[in-house]
C-alpha cells in the first residue's frame, strides 16, 4: 500500500513543476486521497477555487478485480478587478477508472497499469484532451 505524499508533476510548458500538496490520506477502502495544488497558488485564491485530485479504491462487484478511480477537478477563477474577489467560472473535470483483476501476475499488472498512465501522458493524448479531438 503507497504511502501519502505530496505529487510534482510539469506544467503544460514540459519544464516548470508544479506541486499538488497531500490534504489527506484515504481512511481505508472506498474513501479517497485527496491532494490539493496550494503551493504556488495565488495567494488570495480560496481554497475551494483550486486544482484537487482525488484517488479512491475499492473492489468491484464480484470482489474479483481492484479498481483505482481518479477525479480531477481543475477550476478556470478569475479576480474581479473592483471587489479584488474570487469566482470559478467553469472547470476541466477528468473522471477515470482502471480496473484491475486479482487474478493475472503482479508483473503484468504493473505492466499494464505503467503503460495505460503514460500513455495518458504521452504529447498526442495530451493534445487531443487540449483540442477536444481524438487525432484524425
Amino acid at each position: 500500500m503507497p504511502t501519502m505524499a505530496s505529487l510534482t508533476v510539469k506544467k503544460a510548458d514540459n519544464t516548470t513543476d508544479i506541486v499538488y500538496d497531500a490534504l489527506s490520506a484515504s481512511a481505508g477502502d472506498g474513501t479517497p486521497a485527496y491532494w490539493r495544488q496550494d503551493t504556488g497558488a495565488a495567494a488570495g485564491l480560496p481554497v475551494g477555487h483550486r486544482p484537487v485530485l482525488k484517488v479512491t479504491t475499492t473492489w468491484n462487484g464480484p470482489k474479483s478485480a481492484r479498481q483505482l478511480k481518479v477525479n480531477f477537478n481543475y477550476p478556470y477563477a478569475t479576480q474581479d478587478s473592483t471587489t479584488t474577489l474570487y469566482s470559478v467560472k467553469d472547470r476541466v473535470v477528468f473522471d477515470g477508472i482502471v480496473t484491475v483483476p486479482q487474478a493475472i501476475p503482479a508483473a503484468q499488472i504493473n505492466e499494464a497499469v505503467a503503460q495505460v498512465m503514460n500513455l495518458l501522458a504521452t504529447t498526442l493524448i495530451k493534445q487531443s484532451g487540449q483540442t477536444g479531438f481524438a487525432p484524425t
